[in-house]
């Protein structure tokens, strides 16, 4: 699991430039699924066909892209102001590494005024940011452009105790666990066909997740996303590290859906903690639950530390589990013979 993520945390892919990590997880996925799509959003679809003449499906989704910034303008002094992909707090942006997708790949850092001689503690407005480069303007001109896209310039660092850090664990460690239920399952034949979703766009609107399920037409669906895992100044609505994944109960997914995970995890043994959410969970599970005629919905999300920061936190014992417990429910309702929530 440590090295699946890895991989996928270090692909580039900003929403709406996700080519880079679309890439990288088909070419990955491809061993195991019968086919694989990628629609025109760029979300890829890995198909796992059942026996028989089976027409329901069961998708599994997470998605591919992750926060980041994108060049809005370039001053005569070689600063590159930026826009925002995406959700930040611009707290924690000043003196941060990133690197600048242009014509070649540049390093910079966001600009920062020493406390010295800093005014006052406010966070700063995004549109006051800029990135220093080093370069001046005549040496951006051949580099850089009005819209490339910038990240986070961080490593995949290994912490204490199965903890792991790096940028887009939110929500690549999603697509970890998807990598490992395929390779777990796709030598056991269902009677329902499995469709395997990176979806795009999850950061700008849940776009991805839309066209790929009306694509799909799923009869039900297993969002995987993340949560905010507890530390010490935040333990409300945080889920303990290392705590089993968190299965969310609410309006935006299926009772008998997180019913049935439940009860699989209790079979198998596996640790869970609820979420319960009344109202939009604000992921992925929102545009498949109401895709179409409907879905039935569940949800599971890792507890993550500093999510939308250039180190997120994960436990990856949460990983496993949750692959495991997904894997465990695919299993179970195959028994059934039918498809039937």
């Amino acid at each position: 699991m440590r090295t699946t993520l890895e991989t996928f945390c270090l692909a580039p892919g900003v929403s709406g430039h996700e080519g880079n990590i679309a890439d990288v997880f088909s070419a990955m996925l491809s061993p195991f699924c019968d086919h694989i799509d990628r629609d025109p959003l760029g979300s890829v679809i890995g198909y796992l066909k059942g026996y028989a003449d089976t027409k329901k499906t069961i998708m599994l989704e997470a998605h591919t892209d992750k926060i980041g910034l994108m060049v809005r303008h370039i001053t005569e002094d070689g600063f590159l102001l930026v826009s925002p992909i995406g959700g930040f707090d611009t707290k924690i942006l000043p003196a941060t590494a990133v690197r600048i997708y242009g014509r070649r790949v540049l390093h910079g850092v966001i600009c920062a005024v020493p406390p010295h001689i800093a005014k006052n503690d406010a966070a700063p407005k995004m549109e006051m940011l800029c990135i220093d480069t080093g370069y001046s303007r005549a040496s951006l001109s051949d580099a850089v452009l009005v819209g490339d896209v910038v990240e986070f310039d961080t490593s995949f660092t290994s912490l204490h105790g199965d903890m792991v850090a790096a940028s887009a664990m939110d929500d690549r460690a999603g697509l970890a666990i998807l990598y490992h239920c395929a390779q777990t399952l796709y030598q056991t034949s269902f009677p329902f066909n499995i469709a395997i979703v990176a979806s795009a766009q999850e950061e700008v609107g849940l776009r991805g997740a839309y066209t790929a399920a009306y694509n799909v037409n799923p009869y039900a669906a297993v969002c995987i996303d993340v949560c905010h895992g507890q530390t010490p100044d935040a333990s409300r609505n945080t889920f303990a590290m290392g705590g089993g994944p968190v299965i969310t109960i609410g309006p935006n997914v299926q009772r008998q859906m997180s019913d049935r995970l439940i009860a699989v995890a209790k079979a198998q043994n596996i640790a869970y903690q609820i979420d319960v959410d009344s109202g939009d969970t604000g992921t992925d599970a929102w545009a498949v639950q109401t895709t179409r005629l409907g879905v039935y919905t569940a949800l599971l999300s890792l507890p993550l530390r500093y999510m939308h920061s250039g180190y997120e936190v994960l436990h990856l014992k949460d990983a496993t589990q949750t692959a495991a417990l997904l894997c465990a429910w695919i299993n179970e309702i195959g028994k059934q013979g039918e498809l039937c929530f």
